[in-house]
């Protein structure tokens, strides 16, 4: 069933495109850095922006849950809730990373740890989309899973509409954060000669 423009599911749909241009917009770096405290930051502040981002999804999921799952009925009404119930732990993830980024010192890293901990999110975010694929695919288990349970088709069918937005987002998220984080490859220090730290090294991925 094709869902009318003004269906709250329709919105978070828009919403989706537009945090999605939000990770686009707001983390822009004009031009390559040098300094390895200035990777280092341009490395955190993507950190925080991002969960920003994904902090203001969860805010906007779990306050259009609350107030229309009373008042919806069938399906939409476990649409809803279930939008509400998973990003309360968005909103921790959030939350808890934001924190953990701006505890971050980008004098505080040498060069070799700086290159370890701008790959190791990589593979993180890499490792996250594959999970967010599974979600998906969860999530459209419960809908077809449905077809076949009349008693709890109303129930399976809404968790697992909810499951395959929430899931495509993340989806849509990692990769995003990832592309986004492979453009400051080039900018990892290139250096071979005097430093202030002392002598610098030449090094390719």
């Amino acid at each position: 069933m094709i869902r009318k423009l003004d269906d709250p599911s329709v919105k978070l749909i828009r919403l989706f495109a537009l945090f999605i241009g939000l990770i686009f917009a707001g983390v822009v770096y004009g031009q390559s850095t040098v300094s390895l405290p200035d990777f280092n930051r341009a490395e955190q502040l993507h950190q925080e922006r991002a969960m920003l981002v994904l902090g203001g999804w969860a805010l906007a999921n779990i306050a259009l849950g609350a107030s229309l799952q009373g008042s919806r009925a069938g399906s939409d009404r476990y649409f809803h809730r279930m939008n509400g119930y998973w990003n309360l732990v968005n909103l921790g993830i959030a939350g808890f990373g934001y924190y953990a980024a701006q505890q971050l010192d980008p004098g505080g890293f040498d060069l070799a740890t700086s290159i370890n901990k701008h790959h190791g999110f990589q593979k993180m975010l890499l490792f996250n989309a594959g999970l967010d694929v599974g979600y998906v695919l969860g999530g459209l288990y419960l809908t077809e899973r449905a077809k076949n349970r009349p008693d709890q088709r109303d129930r399976l069918r809404g968790f697992g509409q909810s499951i395959m937005l929430q899931g495509g987002f993340l989806f849509a998220f990692d990769l995003v954060n990832y592309f986004i984080a492979r453009t400051r490859t080039s900018d990892i220090p290139l250096l071979l000669g005097p430093t202030p730290e002392g002598i610098g090294m030449t090094l390719t991925f």
